[in-house]
């Protein structure tokens, strides 16, 4: 392989590189963007991925029991994108890698539970579950660093597997409440620009790992 050809290739890479760190913003962006909206857009209505967790609980259907939704859901994205971060830059430098997965870890200890509730957040029901996936996606972000690189041919369907996890439940948690949405606020309410960016954006990077997972299935070992 002569030199211009080496060079082409190390800038596809970066290239390649840059484009799924821009997609991860995206994704992280339009999570904390509006996830609801109608016309004309309200206070009422700006609410982010990360506050439909905590504003949802106070729906009358949910307090009443009526409407049966697992709004933990609603934090798997946040959760996915603290996974991402460090298994994106597995090629990159070490201190890349160390500080893509610092990051991820934070994001993934910013899910839990506020204080007072997080003081026994380990063992309270409806804190329990969302304590646990905090502290399990902060722990496994936290040493990506090392183990990611070292996933191969594997880590491709790892990223298809947390983004799916992540975007079916809580778009479909989403979806059941929309109804409930409407009706309290007597207008039509759907889905807002945030939670089609975020969806997109993680939609594609799956897409891309997709497309290097088949490739290196039928590779030469």
């Amino acid at each position: 392989m002569g030199h211009t050809e080496i060079t082409e290739t190390h800038r596809h890479r970066w290239g390649a590189r840059l484009a799924m760190a821009a997609l991860w913003c995206l994704a992280l962006t339009g999570y904390f963007s509006p996830w609801i909206g109608r016309q004309p857009m309200t206070a009422a209505l700006a609410w982010n991925g990360y506050d439909l967790f905590d504003v949802l609980r106070l729906l009358p259907e949910i307090e009443s029991g009526a409407l049966s939704v697992n709004l933990q859901a609603l934090r798997l994205p946040l959760l996915a994108l603290a996974l991402l971060a460090p298994l994106l830059a597995h090629r990159a430098a070490p201190w890349v890698r160390i500080g893509a997965a610092a990051a991820g870890a934070v994001l993934a200890l910013v899910t839990l539970p506020p204080y007072p509730q997080i003081l026994t957040a380990w063992r309270t029901p409806g804190w329990r579950v969302p304590f646990w996936w905090g502290i399990g996606a902060a722990g496994s972000a936290a040493t990506a660093w090392w183990w990611g690189p070292r996933l191969g041919r594997y880590l491709p369907w790892l990223a298809i597997g947390i983004i799916a996890l992540a975007l079916v439940p809580a778009a479909s948690t989403l979806g059941r409440l929309l109804p409930a949405l409407r009706t309290l606020h007597a207008a039509p309410v759907r889905p807002a620009w945030g939670f089609w960016c975020c969806l997109g954006s993680l939609v594609a990077i799956g897409l891309v790992h997709w497309g290097r997972a088949v490739r290196r299935t039928y590779e030469p070992v």
